[in-house]
C-alpha cells in the first residue's frame, strides 16, 4: 500500500449532521474542498465517493460556507454544489435489480441514513425487487433496524420485512424501540401487515429468549398497556418477574460497587448539616443541637425546606429529576421508554438522601413526643389562619396506632384533600368542604392553580434562548475546552474559573462568543471574556437546573430581563402552584397521568392493589414517600401564602 492511499484511507469522510449540531461547523473548510474539487467529467464510480459528494453539497445548500471565501468563489461553490446534485441523481437513476449488488457494497457506516434517503426519494425503491434490494443492503451493512427507519422502504418490501422481523426472537428489541422507546434519534416504520398480535408474539418470545437484554425487558416491564402496541398486563407482568430475576443473578455473581447515602445525628457537631463523601456513600450528619432547638411546629417545616434542601431558594423544590442532571455518558446509554420519567444518577441519589432525611426526622420527632402529621395539621388548621388570615383548611392526621397500610392509605387521602381545598380557596376565595366532598377525584397535579399572575417564567423553543443554554451549562457545549490547562464542565464554568482571552478561543467557538456578547451574557474586557450580569445569570441558571424561574421572588432588575426575554417570545409565564418539573415529579409518584414506570403509589393504595410481598416494610417505606410528598406539598403551599402576604404589604 502507498503513502498516498494510506493517508486517504487515514482521512474521515465528510458528513453533515445538520444546523443543529456543532460537529458540522468544525468540517465546513473541508466541505468546501470537496465540492471545490469536483469534476463533472470524472465523478467518483463507488458509493462512498458518491455519497461524501452528496453530504459536501448539503452543506453548501444548507449555507455552510467558510467565512473567509470571497462572494465569487461563495457563487462558484453554489453552481458546483448543483452539478454535484445532478451527479449524484444520475448515479442512483443508473440502479436496478443487476447491478445493485455490485453498486452498493460496504457502504461507510456513517452514511446509511443519506443512502436509503436517495434511494427512496430518486424511486429506487419503487422499481426495483424486493429480493434484489435486500439482498444489496444486506452486502452494504444496512441492517434491518435501519431499513425501518425508512418509510417508503418499508412500505415498498413490508411483507419481506415483517418476515425478517418474526424471524428472530432479538429482532423484539426494534419493536419495542419502535412502540415503547423515547429520545429514539430517528422515527421508525413497521409493515402494515405487522399486527399488534406479530408484536406481542415477538416480545412473549424474546422474555423467553435466552439472554434477553435487561433494558428491553425494563422497557416492556414499565409500559402502559395498549392495544396497539400488544403490551397487556400479563406480558407486563411476565417481563417484570424476568427482569427481576435477571438482576438477582447478576448480583449474585458479580461483586458490586457501595453505593448510596447514611443519616446520622451527631451529639457534638456545631455545624447544622455536614456532608462528605465516604468511599461512593454520601453522609449528611445533622447536629443534634440544631434539631433539639427547632422543635417549634414552623421550624420543623422549615427544616425539610432548608437544612434538608427541599426547597432552598425561590421556593423551587429540588426533589424532581431535571435534564440538566443528566450528562455526558449518561444521555448516551442506558433506555428510556417514550412515557418514562427521566431519572439518572443524580437524581437517585437526592431521592434516596431525602427519603432517608425524611424516615430520620420523624424518627427523631418521635423521640421527642412530636408526629409530623400533627404538624401539618397545626399548620393548616392554626398557622394559617394565624400568620396570613386563611381560614377552612382542614387535614386529618393519621392514627399513630395505626399500621402503616392504613397510615399510607390516609395521608395519601389528606394529600388530595388538601390540594382540591387550596384550588377551591384559589378558584372561590374559600373553601367549601361539601363542594371538595362532592368534586372529589384524582387531583390534576399539572392544574392546581395559583392566586399570582404569571408565576412562572419557562423557556420556550425559541432557538436563541435554547442556544444560549446549551452553551452557557451543558457539558456537550463547544465552549468549554481551549485547552489542557483552560477547560471546565461548562462554559459557565469555564469563564468564572479561568481567564479565557477573546483571542485564545478557537475559530469556531468565536462565533458562540459574539452571540453570547450581543445579548449581554457575556463582554469581552480586553484581557478576558466574563460573565456580564449577575441578575441575567441567575435567571438563566433557574431556567437551567430547575426548568423554570420563581418571577415573584425576583428582584426588579431580574424580572426586567424575564419581562425582556418574554416579549422576544424566548420566554412564557405561566400560572399554578407547581412548576412543570414538580407536577411531573407528583404525578410520576403517586399515578400514570403522564409515566409508565412511576411507582404509582397513589393509585395502588387508593385502589388497594399494593404488593403483597414485603408486608409491613414496604408499606413503611411508602409511608415515608408519602410524607415527604405532603411536606412538599405543604411547602408549596407556604410559599404561595408568603408571596400574597408580601404583594399584599407592598401594595398597603
Amino acid at each position: 500500500m502507498d503513502a498516498e492511499t494510506a493517508d486517504d484511507q487515514l482521512t474521515p469522510r465528510l458528513r453533515y449532521y445538520g444546523a443543529g449540531d456543532f460537529a458540522t461547523y468544525w468540517q465546513v473548510h473541508r466541505a468546501a474542498e470537496v465540492v471545490e474539487g469536483f469534476d463533472p467529467a470524472a465523478p467518483p464510480d463507488e458509493v462512498n465517493g458518491i455519497l461524501e459528494l452528496h453530504n459536501a453539497r448539503l452543506f453548501v445548500e444548507a449555507g455552510f460556507i467558510p467565512t473567509d471565501v470571497v462572494e465569487d468563489d461563495r457563487k462558484a461553490l453554489v453552481v458546483s454544489a448543483k452539478r454535484i446534485g445532478r451527479t449524484v441523481a444520475q448515479w442512483f437513476g443508473a440502479l436496478e435489480d443487476d447491478n445493485l449488488a455490485d453498486l452498493l457494497t460496504e457502504v461507510d457506516w456513517q452514511y446509511r441514513e443519506h443512502l436509503l434517503d436517495l434511494l427512496a426519494g430518486l424511486g429506487v425503491f419503487g422499481r426495483c425487487s424486493t429480493t434484489a434490494m435486500l439482498n444489496a443492503l444486506d452486502g452494504a451493512n444496512v441492517h434491518i433496524g435501519d431499513m425501518l427507519t425508512s418509510k417508503r422502504l418499508v412500505e415498498n418490501y413490508g411483507v419481506a420485512i415483517r418476515e425478517r422481523l418474526l424471524a428472530e426472537p432479538d429482532r423484539a428489541e426494534l419493536v419495542v424501540r419502535h412502540h415503547l422507546g423515547g429520545e429514539m434519534k430517528n422515527e421508525t416504520f413497521l409493515p402494515v401487515s405487522f399486527t399488534p398480535a406479530d408484536s406481542r408474539a415477538l416480545m412473549e418470545a424474546y422474555i423467553d429468549s435466552a439472554e434477553p437484554n435487561p433494558n428491553y425487558l425494563k422497557l416492556i416491564a414499565d409500559a402502559p398497556i395498549d392495544s396497539k402496541s400488544g403490551v397487556d398486563a400479563k406480558l407486563v407482568v411476565k417481563a417484570k418477574r424476568r427482569y427481576d430475576a435477571m438482576i438477582e443473578d447478576f448480583f449474585k455473581t458479580t461483586p458490586g460497587i457501595r453505593t448510596g447515602c447514611t443519616v446520622a445525628v451527631s451529639s457534638t457537631q456545631v455545624e447544622p448539616v455536614k456532608v462528605t463523601l465516604n468511599d461512593m456513600v454520601v453522609e449528611y450528619t445533622f447536629s443534634q443541637t440544631w434539631l433539639e432547638g427547632t422543635l417549634d411546629f414552623p421550624s420543623v417545616l422549615n427544616n425539610f425546606q432548608f437544612l434538608f434542601e427541599f426547597a432552598p431558594q425561590d421556593g423551587l423544590l429540588t426533589l424532581p429529576a431535571f435534564n440538566s442532571e443528566r450528562r455526558g455518558l449518561e444521555l448516551a446509554i442506558g433506555m428510556n421508554g417514550a412515557k418514562d420519567y427521566r431519572t439518572g444518577h443524580i437524581f437517585i441519589a437526592k431521592d434516596r438522601a431525602t427519603l432517608l432525611q425524611t424516615a430520620m426526622y420523624q424518627r427523631y420527632l418521635g423521640t421527642k413526643d412530636i408526629d409530623l402529621e400533627e404538624v401539618l395539621r397545626s399548620y393548616f388548621e392554626e398557622h394559617l389562619l394565624t400568620e396570613y388570615g386563611v381560614a377552612g383548611f382542614a387535614f386529618s392526621p393519621s392514627n399513630p396506632k395505626a399500621n402503616y397500610l392504613e397510615r399510607c392509605r390516609n395521608l395519601f387521602a389528606e394529600m388530595e384533600s388538601v390540594a382540591t381545598q387550596f384550588g377551591l380557596l384559589v378558584e372561590d376565595s374559600e373553601i367549601d368542604h361539601d363542594v371538595a366532598t362532592a368534586g372529589a377525584n384524582l387531583v390534576r397535579y399539572r392544574t392546581i392553580p395559583s392566586a399570582l399572575e404569571g408565576k412562572y417564567a419557562y423557556a420556550t423553543d425559541h432557538t436563541e434562548i435554547r442556544t444560549i443554554l446549551h452553551v452557557l451549562f451543558s457539558d456537550q457545549s463547544p465552549l468549554t475546552y481551549i485547552n489542557e490547562d483552560i477547560r471546565g464542565e461548562n462554559a459557565a464554568d469555564l469563564l468564572r474559573r479561568s481567564k479565557v482571552s477573546y483571542e485564545s478561543l478557537h475559530e469556531y467557538q468565536q462565533p458562540l462568543v459574539e452571540k453570547l456578547i450581543e445579548h449581554g451574557v457575556v463582554e469581552n474586557t480586553g484581557n478576558r471574556i466574563r460573565l456580564k450580569d449577575s441578575d441575567l445569570f441567575h435567571v438563566l441558571q433557574s431556567l437551567n437546573e430547575n426548568e423554570a424561574v420563581a418571577y415573584h421572588h425576583l428582584n426588579t432588575r431580574c424580572r426586567a430581563h424575564v419581562d425582556r426575554m418574554v416579549d422576544a417570545e424566548w420566554l412564557v409565564r405561566r400560572s399554578s402552584l407547581l412548576t412543570d418539573a414538580e407536577a411531573a415529579y407528583f404525578n410520576y409518584n403517586l399515578n400514570s397521568v403522564d409515566f409508565s414506570n412511576g411507582p404509582k403509589l397513589r393509585n395502588k393504595y387508593q385502589h388497594g392493589i399494593q404488593s403483597k410481598g414485603n408486608g409491613e416494610a414496604q408499606h413503611q417505606q411508602t409511608y415515608y414517600s408519602a410524607l415527604r410528598l405532603m411536606v412538599a406539598l405543604t411547602i408549596k403551599i407556604n410559599d404561595e401564602f408568603w408571596l400574597l402576604d408580601v404583594a399584599k404589604k407592598r401594595q398597603a
